[in-house]
């Protein structure tokens, strides 16, 4: 059983101690709290670089149509920029470029020349409208063409000197999609993310590194659904995805990848190992800093318990002293009270000594009896009996 000295000092060091266990217990929790917004922070890094990315690839899809409509501008501007447009020659550049139709019309609407196969309304085409009022290039959505073929219609508005012109063409979107999906899949991926490139009804245009047809809705109905209402963000419980818009189309590149390969760079327990590790550390050292400090309170007390003694010690062997010299000159008297002071001074020792611990029932058990009666001295006796 711990002694009355380790309880009282216990009590002494318990606010001293509760303090630093406050102050370390603040300390661990500071320590979490930023260790959680690092990985946190990490997090929202990476997705903002997952983000990024679906941008970046959207700015270079946007810089190469950018440089293809130039050089078409500057190739219809020269080859159809005249009073009238070379129907024949028209044809031609349909069949080289593998077009299922093309036309050119003037700014108030008239068909300047239009290939066999264009169709009577092409001057109510959104595209041709869009163009003239951008004076730019247009790309439509994905549409049914003839012979069931999945096709894209585009606008490309040229100045001439007798005005702007638009050029209407339609193409296969196959073969778009096989220039696109060349394109797209030399951008480097990350996180194993899968990439598709759809248009404004959640169509694919084109898909890197998978067999897709233009004009399939994406396999991923919860991702198509995210889509439709947010630009980027966590769907389907464990999926992110990115997506940006390319200018000038209605179509936007869209990355998904799995969170646990988007965040494996930060989704690791070897920090909260540490950490925990820390702590135990931290509770180990404080366990041991309690007992180091009762020990040595323990030590104190019995140092001062030892000196104590030792003056009482002292005052009992000067008072037998003191009672033998009364008893040698026949001062009974004086010999007696040096006794009882003597005795006094003996009960306090032990009380003093036995203090330091707990006395219980049954803690002293003697194997032989206290001797009431001091047994004779032999040197004693020799000397009584020379004397005689």
């Amino acid at each position: 059983m711990r002694s009355r000295a380790a309880d009282a000092a216990a009590k002494r060091l318990r606010p001293a101690f509760a303090a630093a266990s406050v102050l370390l217990i603040c300390l661990l929790g500071v320590f979490a709290y930023a260790l959680a917004s690092s990985h946190s922070q990490q997090r929202d890094d990476l997705e903002k670089r997952f983000e990024d990315r679906a941008k970046v690839a959207a700015i270079i899809n946007d810089a190469l149509f950018s440089l293809a409509t130039n050089s078409v501008k500057a190739a219809d501007a020269k080859q159809f920029g005249g009073k009238t447009v070379d129907e024949a020659a028209l044809t031609a550049r349909a069949a080289a470029q593998q077009n299922i139709y093309s036309a050119i019309l003037s700014s108030d609407g008239k068909v300047l020349a239009k290939t066999a196969t264009a169709p009577g309304n092409i001057t109510s085409s959104p595209q041709f409208k869009k163009a003239l009022k951008s004076k730019d290039v247009v790309y439509s959505s994905l549409m049914k063409g003839p012979n069931g073929k999945t096709t894209i219609e585009s606008a490309v508005a040229y100045p001439t000197q007798y005005g702007i012109r638009v050029d209407v063409s339609s193409s296969d979107a196959a073969v778009l999609s096989q220039f696109l999906n060349s394109f797209l899949s030399r951008i480097p991926s990350v996180a194993n993310a899968k990439s598709y490139l759809i248009d404004d009804q959640g169509k694919i245009v084109a898909a890197p590194g998978t067999k897709t047809e233009p004009g399939a809705p994406l396999p991923d109905q919860d991702l198509a659904q995210a889509v439709k209402t947010e630009q980027s963000g966590p769907y389907d419980g464990d999926r992110y995805f990115a997506s940006a818009p390319i200018k000038g189309t209605p179509w936007k590149i869209v990355l998904s990848a799995a969170q646990s390969d988007l965040y494996s760079t930060v989704e690791t327990t070897v920090s909260w190992i540490i950490f925990l590790a820390f702590v135990l550390v931290s509770l180990g050292g404080m366990i041991l800093l309690w007992r180091v400090l009762i020990s040595n309170a323990e030590l104190q007390r019995a140092d001062l318990s030892r000196k104590h003694a030792l003056e009482i010690n002292d005052n009992v062997v000067q008072r037998l002293v003191l009672a033998k010299y009364a008893l040698d000159r026949g001062a009974t008297e004086t010999s007696q009270q040096k006794l009882a002071e003597t005795l006094r001074e003996t009960q306090q020792l032990v009380t003093s000594l036995l203090e330091e611990r707990d006395i219980t029932p049954g803690a002293l058990r003697r194997d032989v009896a206290a001797e009431t009666e001091g047994r004779p001295d032999p040197s004693a006796r020799s000397i009584e009996g020379g004397s005689e």
